[in-house]
């Protein structure tokens, strides 16, 4: 047989590249083959390329399967849904050269329309369908009369068949106004349906400006066409979503990687999550973030409010104490959720509850921390109590025994002067050192509280005018604000006194230059509150821990024992009550001491 000759399928294809492998389905060769036959009969002639024009397009092989190969490029990249439907819009309508070329497509209950019209200047507009998510993507066809549209419709709702019987190709015959899966004929319009498994996803419509002729070759390009459409589509959004769950996965994990480091501050924590988010975005060159917790932001350098915005709340233990906010600079076209898809919501509220996981992880590692300082902090001063009550008890004897002699010597008729001056000396120290037994005692709790009525109003008033001349000669204002329906409370009087004397004199050292005073009461549900406040210079940080401890003082030598605010301590605890403080440089310090009540304030009027 001579080189050239059509013996067959087999022969005429063998070993040829124009199609794909060498090696094709026998049944595929066959339709190639027989398509190059009728090829030779028909009323346009050939193009030299491949010897084979279809005549709907006047497009080769070679056309086709670069056309194909467009539109799998296109949707290699993983794009947005409606970028990828205006590119293809605008390839068919330069390949086909028809007037108009339309492309409705319905993803997940969303419908996306795009159209590119011939002109001077060929357009291509996209948008996103408003209609109902129950809407089939057929009816928001433009490029058609309605009422091809509607003879359609039934088409379009109906499932495909079999591969070797599906229907997805109908064109339109102007004179006979006949819609048929018709594969030869006038066309004027040509339908296509897109398929999507046994279901139809989309739709395209192909509009002329004059009547063309179709044959079986044109059917079986378009259907191929058809096919090719929405394995790209569904390949588009495939790499599209992987794209953005690889980008949601990152985020995820980086934060994770950033809650290993327990010992970075929860500021430092948000600081460096803000900076994660907006390349988790679709957008992330016009992103930007913000997280606020307790009042307090943290965001990225450009961050401002605007209108195209997703905010998630950050919830702990059911209250709600800040919120996750990612927005956009610039507008961008309507998504799922204004400009923002709905993984990124997916991603903005994991993002939420993994902060808020991590929140509280920290603040019950704190709290774990505090409780071990408390407990070891009432360890050391349960074991310091022990070993003052000792120390008094022994020194209670030989201090009695003290007093007791110089009382003695005392009343020894014509005793020098010197010596009784030397005498009186010893006396002032017996009497000093049995005080720091008592206040010792007290700090052991050593000396059980009585419980008589205390009417701690009626304290605070006999210790402020104690105080009165010594707070006017430091230039010391001072402010009774008194609850006059307090009721008395079960105590010990002169320990309840003690409290408010140490507190009075810890306000006035802290006011060397002057100042005010405020000491006031209230009740608080079943405790009266006691609050002494002064504007003095405050506690130093690095000490307020350590401010209850005995003997712990920052006076000189002479001037206190360092006893007060421990007495203070323990005659709180030893009536079951509880004391606070808060206090800022240079602000002053504010006292607060809770003791139970034991009546209503009601009982008290009556």
């Amino acid at each position: 047989m001579r080189p050239g000759c059509a013996a067959g399928p087999d022969a005429r294809h063998r070993g040829s590249q124009t199609f794909g492998p060498a090696k094709l389905p026998a049944r595929q060769l066959r339709l190639f083959w027989r398509i190059e036959q009728m090829a030779k009969s028909a009323h346009r002639s050939p193009q030299p390329i491949d010897g084979f024009v279809e005549p709907l397009s006047a497009k080769s092989y070679a056309g086709y399967r670069r056309l194909f190969d467009r539109i799998m490029a296109s949707a290699a990249e993983g794009r947005m849904t409606l970028e990828v439907l205006k590119e293809a819009a605008g390839t068919l309508l330069r390949f086909f050269e028809c007037e108009a070329a339309e492309v409705v497509y319905q993803e997940k209950q969303k419908i996306f329309h795009a159209k590119c019209v011939n002109s001077d200047r060929p357009a291509c507009s996209g948008w996103k369908e408003k209609s109902a998510p129950s809407a089939s993507c057929i009816e928001a066809v433009e490029s058609a009369p309605r009422e091809l549209v509607e003879r359609l419709q039934p088409l379009f709702l109906s499932a495909p068949q079999g591969a070797a019987e599906r229907r997805l190709v109908y064109l339109y015959d102007a004179a006979r106004k006949e819609l048929a899966p018709s594969r030869r004929g006038p066309a004027q319009h040509a339908f296509l349906l897109i398929p999507d498994g046994n279901l139809h996803c989309g739709s395209i419509v192909l509009s002329f400006s004059s009547e063309r002729r179709a044959d079986e070759n044109s059917h079986i390009f378009l259907t191929r066409l058809a096919v090719i459409i929405g394995l790209s589509l569904r390949h588009n959004r495939s790499r599209f979503e992987l794209r953005e769950r690889v980008k949601e996965l990152t985020c995820m994990h980086s934060i994770a990687n950033l809650a290993m480091d327990s010992a970075q501050p929860v500021e430092v924590f948000l600081e460096r999550v803000v900076e994660l988010l907006p390349p988790g975005y679709l957008n992330p060159d016009i992103t930007e973030a913000r997280v606020r917790f307790d009042g307090h932001d943290f965001q990225t350098r450009g961050f401002t409010p605007t209108p195209y915005r997703q905010s998630a709340s950050i919830a702990i233990d059911g209250v709600v104490r800040g919120a996750v906010e990612v927005v956009y600079r610039e507008p961008r076209p309507e998504l799922d959720e204004g400009p923002f898809l709905a993984e990124e919501r997916r991603l903005l509220d994991s993002v939420a509850r993994e902060i808020a996981l991590i929140i509280e992880r920290k603040q019950a590692e704190s709290e774990k921390a505090r409780l071990q300082e408390q407990l070891q902090h009432a360890d050391r001063l349960a074991t310091i109590g022990k070993l003052a009550a000792g120390v008094a008890h022994e020194l209670n004897e030989p201090l009695t025994g003290i007093l007791g002699f110089a009382e003695l010597l005392k009343e020894i008729p014509g005793m020098p002067a010197q010596a009784e001056a030397d005498i009186a000396r010893v006396e002032a120290a017996a009497l000093h050192a049995r005080e720091v037994v008592r206040k010792l005692l007290l700090f052991a709790r050593q000396i059980s509280p009585r419980q008589d009525p205390v009417n701690v109003n009626r304290l605070a008033r006999e210790v402020a005018s104690f105080f009165e001349a010594r707070c006017a000669q430091h230039r010391i204002e001072v402010r009774l604000d008194l609850d006059p329906t307090l009721p008395d409370i079960p105590g010990d009087e002169p320990q309840v006194r003690q409290i408010l004397v140490n507190l009075v004199v810890n306000a006035i050292h802290a006011m060397e230059q002057g100042g005010r005073l405020r000491v006031s009461t209230r009740l608080r549900g079943a405790d009266i509150l006691l609050s002494v406040k002064d504007s003095g210079s405050g506690i130093p940080d690095d000490i307020k821990e350590k401010i209850f401890l005995p003997f712990f003082t920052t006076k000189d030598v002479d001037q206190g024992t360092g006893l007060g605010l421990s007495v203070v301590h323990g005659i709180v605890k030893s009536h079951r009550g509880r004391i606070k403080f808060s206090s800022r440089a240079a602000r002053g310090t504010h006292f607060k001491v809770y003791l139970p009540a034991g009546v209503t304030r009601g009982a008290a009027a009556h």
